[in-house]
């Protein structure tokens, strides 16, 4: 078990750090937030983080 959820915090980890870089690579989202491109980045956020917990949510139940 340890090694499942050890191996599932690392395949996170390896996402959140690829959707982290994807979005870097986009500075101007971050200074738009009150433009639709600044809304639809921080909807993609939310979503991308909501996704996240409900995925730990998932692997924590099986």
């Amino acid at each position: 078990m340890d090694d499942e959820l050890e191996n599932f915090i690392r395949e996170r980890k390896a996402r959140v750090a690829e959707d982290k870089a994807c979005l870097e690579q986009d500075p101007p989202y971050m200074e738009m937030k009150g433009l639709p491109l600044g809304v639809e980045y921080e909807r993609k956020k939310q979503r991308l983080q909501h996704e996240l917990r409900m995925d730990y949510r998932r692997y924590m139940t099986q």
